[in-house]
């Protein structure tokens, strides 16, 4: 076998497979859409953007796996972005794809790697077998082109979120995210890209907003006792800025499930639940703090402890 970057010699194998694809990636191909060819040759002569696209080929001769993965600014978590062809997904090619993208993000600060998918997918058992471990389930729902905002919609809680609202918006993220997605996801931090929902009592909720040009990504954070939901919902469709006709989509994670029926009320169309997966480069490990003895190690020993006579023992 042999595993290396990809280049100009791929470029007929990767347009006839790109049809093929398993995408990983669910808010990437949604508002960026399917990668095309220049971001994999750009991969190929620059780390700048993050990309990494590397060729999985067997001895024999048969299908090549071609992979795709990207670190974003340095980030302590690198993401899978797609594998293709998807026949060719199994355990061993899996494995060395990812023992060579392990190689280059790691020296940046990569600690884990995730990816999202279907359960029902093939490649789902492969991803299971090279270490991936499921830690949150989600749906992804796709808002409707028009929703009637509510009659106070001018007068909606809903605002751009500011530096000052950090520190709330991360007791919201402690108070809703199970310890188990914590570990891996950090909380959110500035500069903050979304909007917040604040009554005069608390900020309740919290919607992180990711642009591309094929559409918006909607990622929630509701606290349970806010009330009115469907008001609520309805006002943050009609403000989602710069929507330009792009689709909004609202990615549900299973710790939030009690927001779908609203969603399905106001017109919103799922997808098959999917897998939140991750794969930990490292162990983390407690570091023993030592404790500092003055007495022993600079004061003068009491006449009962003769260490001198000690290690003058050990030495005859």
């Amino acid at each position: 076998m042999s595993i290396r970057p990809f280049d100009w010699r791929d470029i007929f194998a990767f347009h006839r497979w790109r049809g093929e694809c398993v995408f990983l990636h669910s808010a990437w191909v949604l508002t960026r859409g399917p990668l095309s060819m220049p971001g994999a040759m750009l991969s190929s002569l620059t780390s700048a953007g993050g990309l990494v696209t590397a060729v999985y080929q067997t001895e024999n001769g048969g299908l090549p796996l071609i992979g795709q993965a990207i670190q974003n600014n340095g980030s302590s978590w690198a993401q899978l972005l797609f594998l293709t062809p998807a026949q060719a997904v199994n355990a061993v090619s899996l494995a060395g794809l990812h023992e060579h993208f392990a190689h280059v993000v790691t020296p940046r600060g990569a600690l884990r790697f995730l990816a999202d998918i279907d359960e029902q997918s093939p490649a789902y058992e492969a991803l299971r077998q090279v270490g991936y471990a499921v830690y949150s389930r989600q749906r992804v729902w796709q808002l409707p082109k028009e929703t009637a905002a509510s009659e106070n919609a001018r007068g909606s809680s809903w605002r751009f979120a500011v530096e000052g609202d950090l520190l709330a918006i991360r007791s919201l993220y402690y108070n809703i995210v199970p310890p188990l997605v914590q570990q891996v996801e950090p909380p959110p931090t500035e500069p903050l890209r979304g909007l917040v929902y604040q009554t005069q009592e608390a900020l309740l909720a919290y919607v992180e907003l990711k642009y591309g040009q094929r559409g918006i990504w909607v990622q929630p954070l509701f606290h349970p006792d806010l009330q009115n939901l469907k008001t609520v919902w309805s006002d943050l469709i009609a403000q989602v800025p710069y929507r330009f006709a792009r689709p909004v989509y609202v990615c549900v994670r299973s710790y939030q499930a009690w927001l779908e029926p609203v969603l399905e009320s106001l017109g919103a169309e799922a997808s098959p639940q999917q897998a939140v997966m991750v794969k930990h480069l490292s162990l983390p490990r407690r570091v023993i703090q030592p404790i500092a003895m003055p007495i022993l190690e600079s004061g003068q020993p009491e006449i009962s402890a003769p260490f001198v006579n000690v290690e003058n023992a050990r030495n005859v």
